[in-house]
């Protein structure tokens, strides 16, 4: 049996396929929750963090963690919570909390799979910049991960994301030693790839395959049709064939405005740098590197020059 602590994230988890023996709705203390508790057997206590009063005080958690056995809690946290930075999430670590996440998904990995010390050590960083868990996606954020992900997206049609990714990933594990996990979101291209963690996966499950991914350097997603707002950052990726841009400009006349801010790479060009200036001026949009056609046998200058641009390495 299972015990819910509920507030402003109840729909978050919603509908949870769980025997559940009480819930708790509204704002509490931690004196308040560990009463009611008490002298209840449960198998997991999942807490809404929202829940809590005063739940960005450090304290709280001090004052449930002696009250409760914070082995069976499941802490669900806002991704905009300053609890989600990195900072408060070691002190957590440091009190025994092991298991949070920000989502619905999250929550049922963990009530399958109760994360161990070994799982969040890598979070365990005392005195290190805050990083947070995964952004929130329109109210479905996902699981936790401090490790930096990239997101692809094809702007105009197949403009070269998968390959780009095989490429990057290729490069940083070969010549720089790097540990990188490729991902791309409901399609199959990756398989045909034949390489080690390069995972194709699905919308629904992209969370778990985040909440499984520990000691990668960079996770490298191909988002496909997937929202882009998951990632640390964004590359836009545009083949300018007057086809291709005729075709997208028929789908959807305002793309160069979505754009605008974003970070776009003009891919397989063939363009002379006055045509990548008169490109850039018609459509409104800064470009923010240019890759030629590459050959994804040999090593590129130009790839490699994207990823000291990127920061992703160094000169």
């Amino acid at each position: 049996m299972n015990v819910l602590v509920l507030n402003e994230q109840e729909s978050v988890i919603s509908n949870l396929n769980i025997e559940i023996i009480k819930t708790l709705r509204g704002s509490f203390t931690p004196e308040e929750i560990i009463s009611t508790f008490n002298n209840f057997f449960f198998a997991r206590m999942i807490i809404d963090i929202t829940a809590l009063k005063k739940a960005d005080d450090i304290t709280t958690y001090q004052k449930l963690s002696i009250g409760l056995p914070i082995d069976k809690v499941i802490l669900l946290i806002p991704p905009t919570s300053p609890v989600a930075k990195n900072y408060f999430l070691s002190k957590l670590i440091s009190m025994g909390y092991y298991n949070f996440t920000t989502n619905r998904d999250g929550v049922i990995y963990l009530l399958n799979k109760p994360n161990t010390y070994d799982d969040v050590s890598y979070l365990h960083q005392i005195g290190a910049a805050p990083t947070s868990l995964t952004p929130d996606l329109d109210g479905k954020s996902l699981g936790v991960t401090g490790i930096k992900t990239i997101g692809f997206k094809n702007v105009t049609d197949s403009a070269g994301a998968s390959t780009l990714i095989y490429m990057i990933k290729k490069e940083l594990e070969e010549n720089y030693g790097l540990s990188i996990l490729a991902i791309e979101v409901d399609k199959r291209d990756f398989a045909f790839f034949r390489e080690e963690n390069m995972v194709s996966t699905t919308s629904d499950s992209l969370a778990t395959e985040l909440m499984k991914a520990k000691n990668f350097n960079y996770i490298l997603i191909d988002l496909n049709d997937y929202e882009d707002n998951i990632c640390d950052e964004t590359l836009y990726l545009i083949e300018p064939t007057v086809l291709k841009l005729n075709k997208l400009m028929l789908r959807d006349k305002s793309i160069f405005n979505k754009l605008r801010d974003k970070k776009i790479i003009i891919n397989r060009s063939t363009f002379s740098e006055d045509d990548i200036k008169e490109f850039s001026k018609e459509a409104g949009v800064p470009i923010f590197y240019v890759l030629p056609p590459l050959n994804d046998r040999e090593r590129s200058q130009e790839l490699n020059d994207l990823l000291i641009n990127l920061e992703l390495i160094e000169e």
